[in-house]
């Protein structure tokens, strides 16, 4: 048994408390997004079995700090997680996971989905070390997974948090027993995204001399369920365009 702090978020958080509480490891905390950035935050509290929960803001107090590194732990996991850490943070526990859905070094930071569609990068998952950098630490394990010309970003994105969590569940018994040893990136080959910059991709000038195959993935990209970012101008207002996908012409 290990003793855990948890920092989730989402979905993805919500199944990683799960399988935790599953395999009956010592969860000593759980800290959550600040209140307008949670997603699921009472199923997770519920699901922990955990009474001692913290904000994300708890972790900028010196003496919150202190007092987490008083506590025997072994592992602090972050999943989908939108803050950085600090390096008193990082040393309280033994070792530390963060989750992170792209293949490292590639698309760091924000919305490595959009960007695996745009710019064909290989998308992938990655359960990584946790460092003061964002998504710069030695690499636990990782998986390539494959594009679909059908993905658009709401797609993907779902593939991926089924693939992490997958790649999570089968390994957490090896890293746990220190049967896989993390390697370092390679930095040289890193880009990082970060989360303004995709609002640039939004807006589509259909005058300039795009092509339509580049078009697509733009707007392919940017649909996310029911929602969709990108947009054009006409008449001074602005037109949202949502795309949808399929094999046949059939859609339900």
């Amino acid at each position: 048994m290990k003793n855990i702090i948890l920092m989730v978020n989402g979905v993805p958080g919500l199944a990683v408390t799960k399988f935790l509480v599953e395999q009956k490891e010592n969860i000593l905390r759980v800290y959550l997004h600040n209140e307008k950035d949670q997603h699921f935050a009472n199923e997770i509290i519920e699901a922990s079995r955990c009474d001692k929960t913290f904000l994300a803001s708890s972790l900028k107090n010196k003496q919150h700090v202190k007092n987490l590194s008083a506590l025997d732990i072994d592992f602090i996991f972050t999943v989908y997680w939108a803050y950085l850490l600090s390096e008193d943070v990082i040393k309280s526990a033994r070792d530390t996971i963060n989750f992170h859905p792209s293949l490292l070094p590639i698309n760091r930071g924000w919305y490595p989905h959009v960007y695996n569609i745009i710019d064909d990068t290989p998308a992938g998952v990655t359960l990584h070390r946790i460092d003061v950098g964002a998504d710069t630490g030695d690499i636990w394990v990782q998986k390539k997974v494959e594009v679909s010309v059908y993905d658009t970003a709401k797609s993907l994105y779902d593939k991926l948090i089924d693939e992490i969590l997958l790649l999570f569940m089968k390994n957490w018994r090896k890293i746990k027993y220190s049967e896989i040893i993390p390697y370092k990136q390679n930095h040289q080959k890193a880009n990082y995204n970060r989360k303004k910059d995709v609002a640039d991709l939004d807006e589509l000038h259909v005058e300039n001399d795009k092509s339509l195959e580049d078009f697509i993935k733009i707007i392919r990209s940017r649909s996310f369920g029911n929602k969709g970012f990108s947009y054009f101008i006409k008449n001074g207002k602005k037109v949202y365009i949502n795309l949808r996908l399929s094999k046949t012409n059939n859609f339900k």
